[in-house]
């Protein structure tokens, strides 16, 4: 449903976030997902947020409240920065 996963790259230390839920909210800048136990997590988007929709490639602009998403990226200063959306079917 939701998680962390801490890694160590040639960079240095990286912590990874995901979450697969329901669009509770979307702004210009952000998301808000609903995971099933109820945990809720909001989630950036970003210049490099990729969405992707039906396997195509979408805008945020696809992205709306009532959608099951899955959603992963980096952690950045303890804010979760949404590298990929996958709305999901």
């Amino acid at each position: 449903m939701h998680g962390q996963i801490t890694v160590k790259t040639k960079h240095g230390v990286r912590t990874i976030a995901f979450e697969r839920g329901v669009i509770q909210s979307v702004s210009s800048s952000a998301i808000v997902v609903k995971a099933a136990d109820g945990t809720t997590w909001t989630w950036d988007l970003i210049a490099k947020t990729v969405v992707f929709h039906a396997r195509h490639r979408a805008s945020t602009h696809a992205l709306a409240t009532g959608e099951r998403v899955f959603v992963a990226g980096p952690v950045v200063s303890g804010a979760d920065d949404a590298r990929l959306i996958v709305i999901r079917r």
